[in-house]
Parts: structure tokens; C-alpha cells; sequence
């Protein structure tokens, strides 16, 4: 009889001791899942902080470039601040035989934007030099819209097909000629504006520095490639758009400066990049009446 209870006895302790190292590993996960949990959030936290003191950096990088007008730094050699962050830019001209106005951001169908055919200059006395295409005529492609503006209905929305309205200031500072244009979007002939000169897709789509277009056409005044050219005014009619300009060889003059900054803050690294365009000129001077449309 004591040997059977010797048996119950052993068969209590044993569930007792599986009981506590079953206790054992549950707490144990528990433990560790709070502690793995701990881990990743002060991880992801240090991460966000850094991230932070990195962009902060970088928006440094970019005003005391635009202050400087020259870029700071080096990759190699950067820039250490006071919170245990760095940063380095560059600092470049927005030229060349390809544009994209605004670098590469939309232009507003409200307002527009200036494309300089000469170089600027803040003294206004030396505005309007060394022309583009002084003394002959240069070939220039005009893009814009992108590949979702498609409908030639004006009041549809996001997918509306944009025309754009080149207004060209060309001949001398002392007496200058006004002449524009209006460039309608491929397939939409002249049935919203009449007289407009419709764009091409064929070849396309196109792409300039990375940014891709839908239309494309030969920019023409009265049948004349631009020459003696001092400002250009495009406006997106119907819908905001890309806009770029290729020219046949000719270098366009600089349109702002493209500042890029990055910021570094332990293993995070951010970059900002920022286009300081020239002053926009007053809307009096481009006596349009197609930008209400």
C-alpha cells in the first residue's frame, strides 16, 4: 500500500516540476517579447531622431548655401554642427540644351512661369544679355502634359489634356517684339482653341532630365524658329503641367540654381534639394489674354 502511494507521491512532484518549467518558458517568452519589444521601439526611436537631426541638416545646408550662393562642404569633408549632425551641398546652374521649367515641377495653368532666353542679372542695367539665338534662329522642341492627361474636355479634371501658351519677348531691350503661340495637346486639334497649332506624340513618350512628356511640337513664331530671343512666358491652359524645351545644340541660359543638400546624422542620411528660380517678371509686360481660359 505505501508503495503505491510512493508511486502517487513521485506522479504529483512530477506534474508539479512540469507545471513550473512549462510557468518557466512561458514567463521566459513573455520576457523576452517584452524585452524585443523595448529594443525595436528605442531603436526605431534613436532612428527618428536621428532622421530628424539629418533633415535638419540638410534645410541648414540649403540656406546657408542660398545665403552664400556657393556649395559648403564635401561628402568626404562635411560640415559638423553643434547636435553631432553634418551636412555637405552642391550648388549648380539649372542649364544646358535641355530645360524642365521649375525644375521639374508643374507649372500653375494661373500663373505660368519665365523661361530666360538670355541671361539674368540682378543689376537691371546688365538684364537681357547675350541672347539665345542672337543673329539666327534656333531649333527648339517643346514638351509638356504627362501621360494621364489625355481628355480634351476642359472639365475633366486631373486627366485634362493641357494646352500651353508661349508668350516670347525677342529683338532689342530698347525695342522689343512681343509674339506668341498656343500649342494644343495631341488629338484635340483646334476644337478648344482656335488656331492653336497641335502637338505630336509620335516618338513619344519623351523624356527630359528624368521627366517624362506626353506632347511634343517644334516651337515656332509666324513660322520662324526663335531668334534674338530675351524671356519667354509659358502658360498651361485647362490644367497645370510639365513643361521642357530641347534645343537643337544651343545652350539655354541659366534658368535658377539647383541647390542639393544632405544631411547625416549617425547612419541616417536625408537629402533635400531645392530650385532657386530668378524673380518672376510682372504679368504687365506679356499682354496675353488666353491665361483666363
Amino acid at each position: 500500500m505505501s508503495f503505491r502511494n510512493g508511486i502517487i507521491r513521485g506522479g504529483q512532484n512530477g506534474q508539479i516540476l512540469l507545471i513550473v518549467v512549462l510557468t518557466m518558458i512561458v514567463a521566459l517568452t513573455v520576457g523576452l517579447s517584452i524585452a524585443a519589444r523595448v529594443v525595436t521601439e528605442l531603436k526605431l526611436s534613436k532612428q527618428n531622431e536621428e532622421s530628424q537631426r539629418a533633415f535638419q541638416a540638410a534645410e541648414s545646408g540649403i540656406q546657408q548655401t542660398i545665403e552664400r550662393q556657393s556649395a559648403i562642404g564635401t561628402l568626404n569633408s562635411p560640415i559638423n554642427l553643434d547636435n553631432n549632425a553634418s551636412f555637405s551641398t552642391t550648388f549648380t546652374t539649372d542649364n544646358g540644351t535641355a530645360i524642365v521649367v521649375n525644375n521639374g515641377q508643374e507649372v500653375d495653368q494661373a500663373s505660368g512661369a519665365d523661361v530666360w532666353l538670355s541671361d539674368y542679372s540682378a543689376n537691371p542695367a546688365n538684364l537681357f544679355l547675350n541672347q539665345m539665338g542672337a543673329g539666327s534662329p534656333v531649333a527648339i522642341t517643346l514638351y509638356w502634359g504627362n501621360e494621364n492627361q489625355t481628355s480634351c474636355f476642359a472639365s475633366s479634371g486631373d486627366s485634362a489634356a493641357p494646352a500651353i501658351e508661349v508668350v516670347l519677348l525677342r529683338g532689342t531691350v530698347a525695342s522689343p517684339s512681343i509674339q506668341k503661340n498656343v500649342y494644343e495637346a495631341a488629338g484635340c486639334g483646334t476644337s478648344r482653341i482656335s488656331g492653336a497649332t497641335e502637338g505630336t506624340t509620335v516618338g513619344g513618350p519623351y523624356t527630359l532630365k528624368g521627366v517624362t512628356f506626353r506632347n511634343s511640337a517644334s516651337l515656332t513664331f509666324n513660322g520662324v524658329s526663335l531668334s534674338n530671343g530675351l524671356i519667354m512666358k509659358v502658360i498651361p491652359i485647362f490644367n497645370s503641367s510639365l513643361v521642357g524645351f530641347q534645343s537643337s545644340g544651343i545652350v539655354f541660359p541659366a534658368q535658377g540654381s539647383i541647390v542639393t543638400s544632405t544631411g547625416t546624422s549617425g547612419d541616417t542620411v536625408r537629402k533635400v534639394v531645392y530650385f532657386q528660380s530668378y524673380p518672376q517678371l510682372p504679368l504687365e509686360i506679356f499682354p496675353y489674354s488666353l491665361l483666363s481660359q
